[in-house]
């Protein structure tokens, strides 16, 4: 996660940035100049890391850097210093507007509203391959397996979705929907997502 003196963590959560080969993720909780804890996240050089580097002078309440991938509960960063998996986590999906060649050209996220899960699809325009992503409604994702067998499609179009569909899948975690949607879809279960979730 990325971010430059947030007042509140989870406001790091919103950026995220890819490390290059000679940096770790690192976060800084501190201390500003009118006595507000503030956090900055992001990369750094392995060496500043190792403690060999120099870092700014401040009120330093806590430096910590990491190099795990990051996993459901977000990015290794988001759990130094002492603070657990941040809320945003499960909601924290990869959005893009409109349909998309491959699925690795959409890299943006974004924190679903409260009743919303993560959503990805895959469709045909045209002659070709195309895929989406983005937020869904928690409660159409529960109705979407109720009613797997009568070939339901979810009835709202999300972020310019457009085409055939031949896959869509709901899932929970963080950019969890950046998996494969067969894979995804064959791992859903009903007791997932909340029939009663109102929009």
């Amino acid at each position: 996660m990325h971010c430059n003196g947030a007042g509140d963590i989870e406001n790091c959560f919103l950026n995220t940035v890819r490390c290059g080969d000679l940096e770790d993720c690192y976060l800084d909780k501190y201390v500003d100049e009118n006595s507000v804890i503030r956090y900055d996240a992001g990369c750094r050089s392995k060496q500043v890391c190792s403690g060999q580097g120099r870092r700014r002078r401040r009120l330093v309440v806590c430096t910590s850097c990491c190099s795990d991938a990051p996993d459901h509960n977000g990015p290794c960063n988001a759990k130094l210093c002492g603070i657990g998996p941040v809320t945003y986590a499960n909601s924290t999906c990869v959005v893009c507007e409109g349909v998309h060649s491959d699925v690795t050209s959409c890299s943006s996220t974004s924190v679903c509203p409260p009743n919303e899960v993560c959503f990805t699809g895959i469709r045909i325009v045209g002659t070709s391959i195309r895929y989406v992503f983005g937020c869904y409604e928690e409660r159409v994702c529960h109705a979407m397996l109720e009613n797997e067998n009568g070939g339901h499609r979810p009835g709202r179009v999300i972020h310019g979705d457009q085409g055939t569909p031949i896959c869509h899948a709901c899932c929970k975690g963080y950019r969890c929907n950046a998996e494969d949607c067969f894979e995804l879809r064959k791992n859903m279960k009903i007791t997932d997502f909340s029939p009663s979730v109102l929009g």
